[in-house]
């Protein structure tokens, strides 16, 4: 997740011109200009999009830079990568799986997974490997102990483990999970499973192979049947799985100023952060989870928003979800942000959605939705 960055009043008052009204009435012209400010900083490596919503309403949306460096402009509309905030789609798969009573969140993964999934020693503490014990809930909940396949040590190079060291020197690789998971198992162990938090891609691995397991089907096919169509995502797709969609105007996602969306070794981000999406598709996944549309039963969204805390002051984490606290008292938002600063966000307090992209890495997509919840709630 991003640094969250909270704002003064001082600093939120700063995006807007003296002949706006303070607070100001409506959202439209300070949230453009805090959008355009906030893209401006990525130096042509990167525009941005950003919708709110109330109720299912579009308060304000817009865009500001370009899809491409050099190239067309930004719209509204656009597609882009959403990285880690894919996770909430790979939550919510385990757990429709669960209210069709094929997985348990409790159950040991290695009672799920066919023989041979999982590598030798792949958390192996004190001599007992936890890999076969590990839970979904576990998982989803980066309570695994499990290392992160994309930055835990030990470093083979300064800053990259062996499967960082790989993947950037092949780009146009594709890779599988299953190539992915023997990585994990020479990487240093976090803490035994339920007695810490740390962010890890590799539980959501586990899941995704879950999920294919009882299934019979491929993720991007779940997705699609359970998730994307009920709920009328028509611009969402597991990108280098599923073509991308014709006629969608696709923007591209920078590290600095290194385009990463035309490599084809970004196919190791699956479960953990593989989709790409627009901004109205990503209010329709939150208003599935916020309206009860997507469960059948409201204790599935409950076990989602099981909160647990995650080291960061104001900052917690269910299964698949963040919540983080807005500042000046303005209460909670729960949703999920990824690499290259995209983000989907839900306030309850007024029934607001917030769904957004930076598509650049050295950014912050935050003090964009604590101006939007300023405007809003003043």
């Amino acid at each position: 997740m991003s640094s969250l960055v909270l704002l003064s009043s001082a600093a939120l008052a700063s995006f807007l011109s003296p002949q706006d009204p303070v607070p100001p009435e409506g959202v439209t012209l300070p949230l453009q200009r805090a959008l355009d400010a906030v893209v401006a900083t990525s130096q042509g490596r990167g525009g941005g999009v950003f919708r709110v919503s109330q109720s299912g309403h579009v308060l304000w949306q817009g865009a500001s830079g370009e899809r491409v460096r050099n190239g067309p402009p930004m719209t509204a509309d656009a597609g882009f990568e959403i990285a880690s905030t894919s996770k909430a789609m790979a939550a919510a798969a385990v757990l429709l799986l669960v209210e069709d009573g094929l997985l348990d969140l409790d159950q040991p993964i290695g009672q799920i997974l066919p023989p041979g999934t999982l590598p030798p020693n792949l958390l192996l503490i004190q001599g007992h490997d936890y890999g076969p014990d590990l839970t979904l809930r576990q998982c989803l909940s980066h309570t695994s102990g499990l290392p992160d396949y994309w930055y835990d040590p030990p470093f083979v190079l300064p800053g990259f483990n062996a499967f960082l060291r790989d993947y950037s020197r092949q780009p146009q690789r594709f890779w599988t999970p299953q190539e992915i998971l023997p990585y994990v198992a020479d990487l240093t162990p976090r803490f035994v499973p339920g007695t810490g938090w740390h962010y890890s891609d590799s539980g959501y691995l586990l899941a995704g192979f879950a999920i294919e397991t009882v299934t019979g089907k491929s993720l991007r096919q779940f997705y699609r049947e359970r998730i994307f169509d009920p709920l009328g995502m028509d611009h969402t797709w597991l990108r280098w799985r599923d073509a991308d969609p014709a006629g969608l105007p696709l923007s591209h996602r920078y590290e600095d100023g290194w385009d990463m969306s035309t490599k084809r070794h970004n196919s190791a981000d699956w479960a953990g952060g593989g989709l790409a999406s627009t901004t109205a598709d990503l209010e329709r996944f939150l208003r599935g989870l916020a309206d009860g549309r997507l469960y059948r039963h409201p204790a599935t969204l409950r076990a989602m928003k099981s909160w647990v805390p995650t080291g960061e002051p104001g900052v917690e984490y269910g299964l698949g979800l963040y919540r983080a606290q807005l500042a000046g008292g303005r209460g909670w938002v729960w949703g999920h942000d990824g690499y290259g600063n995209a983000w989907m966000y839900y306030w309850p307090k007024h029934d607001v959605t917030f769904t957004g992209a930076l598509n650049q890495t050295e950014n912050d997509w935050w003090p964009l939705v604590e101006l939007a919840a300023w405007l809003i709630d003043s």
